[in-house]
């Protein structure tokens, strides 16, 4: 199985993704499967790796734009091209118009944890 050995090397070698574009857009969860996963998923998507499961065609085929993405990892990196297309055209007019502050009142890392801590609660009264 030569290119699984290909795919597992490539992950190894690159190291971290650099997601350069707003993060605006992405969850934090997002951001950090874009982090591990980037380098792979540009590899797939340009060629450079051929896809060796099902899973890994279909995450083609979202890159590609003939599927609709369905995964955590197709919604990432399909948002993250989308990204960069408009960056690419409209370039620095969108971080004058959407420039976030990090709100030390209450920030994306607040709401996260006060949902897992919701959803905790509800599963546990629900016995779901």
């Amino acid at each position: 199985m030569l290119n699984k050995q290909e795919h597992l090397k490539l992950i190894k070698e690159k190291g971290r993704f650099v997601v350069d574009c707003s993060h605006d857009i992405f969850s934090n969860e997002q951001i950090e499967i874009l982090e591990k996963y980037g380098h792979w998923f540009m590899a797939l998507t340009t060629g450079e790796l051929e896809p060796i499961t099902d899973l890994q065609r279909d995450f083609v085929l979202v890159a590609t734009h003939k599927e609709e993405a369905f995964s955590l990892e197709e919604i990432a990196w399909f948002r993250y091209l989308g990204r960069k297309a408009v960056e690419a055209k409209h370039g620095d007019r969108l971080k004058q118009h959407y420039q976030s502050e990090d709100d030390t009142f209450y920030n994306r890392e607040m709401l996260t944890s006060q949902r897992r801590m919701m959803f905790g609660e509800m599963k546990k009264n629900h016995n779901m």
